[in-house]
């Protein structure tokens, strides 16, 4: 399976698709990411954001942002937040999540020293923790952090 990762200027209309398959598992997160895209709340365009999307030739098959981290008295110093992640049902277990977020990662290392993120999913948790996301109790903003090591 031949995967590409492309930065995303802007929405394919694919993304309705992985947007249904989302919410047929009960993930909303997907649509939100659509309708902050299109009213301009979020476009991860900031410094240091991104927007990822995996496709196996012309099919989008995921997707995965990184945006700076806002805390509670602005943002957190130098940490990103991983957001709106998806792969495809019948894409999982071939890799795809794990390219995505390497390169996440990697276009992360210069902005950012950690990355956090929060799902309540077992499986994300699972995904994660295999790549060396640490469970953080009773923060506010986050239950998932890893520090960036350059």
């Amino acid at each position: 399976m031949e995967i590409s990762i492309r930065k995303a200027e802007q929405l394919p209309k694919q993304i309705e698709v992985l947007a249904s398959l989302a919410n047929q598992e009960g993930y909303v997160f997907i649509q939100r990411l659509i309708e902050e895209f299109q009213s301009g709340k979020n476009r991860f365009d900031q410094k240091g954001e991104s927007l990822l999307l995996a496709f196996e030739g012309e099919t989008l098959v995921g997707c995965g942002g990184l945006n700076q981290q806002w805390g509670d008295d602005g943002i957190e110093d130098r940490i990103g937040r991983l957001r709106r992640f998806y792969v495809h049902p019948k894409y999982r277990q071939y890799g795809v999540g794990k390219s995505l977020l390497l390169e996440l990662e990697k276009l992360a290392k210069p902005f950012y020293s950690a990355l956090c993120l929060n799902t309540d999913q077992k499986d994300a948790a699972k995904f994660y923790q295999k790549h060396n996301y640490v469970f953080v109790e009773n923060h506010p903003n986050y239950n998932y952090f890893k520090y960036l090591i350059a």
